[in-house]
């Protein structure tokens, strides 16, 4: 496009489909117009409304399928060195593109309900779309390190000071070890005691979020917690 008509951008934004000229320009435009930043909550309001509109129960047999394809999969063992300090052995890492968020609600959304169902799910849903309805707010995934099986989402929104932690298809950990997220900035790397095992092969936690991450990465860790990484990274995502 040859001239930008930034008033137009507001819904293409709250998708995360702008290219890095509608973006910029957008940006520069939208902490002073009030028209903009109210039509960008409005859409984002409306996104979470749509992924709660496609949330139905999924077949009973869905789960068993799933189950199966996962233990037939193979597992290769991690290549990663020990931890140390997190946020001194971060390497290089080209970023991964962010996925729209209204696809992303839906995807999560509809994940949760079908493989845990019940009042759980509900609120945990319902502390994600609060998350995604602040301006500010983003999705990363996480990549994994040497052959790490499974995934791991974070949304977060730093004005809310929240996050939301989506882990899916994962072995359980040993019983005295437990799934760790690490909130990393520039200056440390803050624990935020998940501990969670994984026995359903799901982690889905709401976190209060302290500081403004640089990174977000997955150890695991006695089950009874550590304020320092001892494991090794397998999944890790800069900001």
């Amino acid at each position: 496009m040859t001239d930008i008509d930034v008033h137009h951008l507001a819904a293409a934004y709250a998708l995360d489909a702008l290219d890095d000229r509608e973006r910029s320009a957008f940006e520069a435009h939208y902490g002073a117009c009030e028209v903009c930043r109210t039509d960008v909550l409005e859409f984002r309001h409306t996104l979470t409304q749509v992924a709660d509109s496609l949330v139905a129960p999924p077949p009973t047999s869905l789960k068993a399928a799933v189950m199966a394809e996962v233990a037939t999969t193979r597992q290769l063992s991690p290549l990663v060195a020990p931890v140390v300090a997190l946020d001194e052995r971060r390497r290089a890492r080209s970023l991964m593109s962010m996925a729209a968020a209204a696809a992303a609600i839906v995807m999560i959304v509809v994940g949760v309900v079908s493989f845990r169902g019940g009042d759980d799910s509900d609120t945990f849903a319902a502390d994600l779309a609060h998350v995604m309805e602040q301006t500010d707010s983003q999705v990363l995934s996480l990549d994994s390190q040497g052959g790490a099986q499974g995934t791991f989402r974070v949304a977060w929104s730093n004005s809310l000071g929240q996050a939301v932690l989506m882990g899916e298809d994962l072995p359980t950990t040993p019983d005295d070890k437990a799934y760790e997220l690490w909130l990393i900035t520039p200056n440390s790397s803050t624990a935020m005691y998940v501990l969670d095992p994984a026995k359903d092969g799901n982690v889905h936690h709401t976190l209060k979020a302290p500081a403004e991450p640089s990174a977000w990465a997955i150890t695991v860790e006695p089950a009874t917690g550590s304020p320092t990484a001892t494991g090794d990274i397998i999944f890790v995502a800069d900001v």
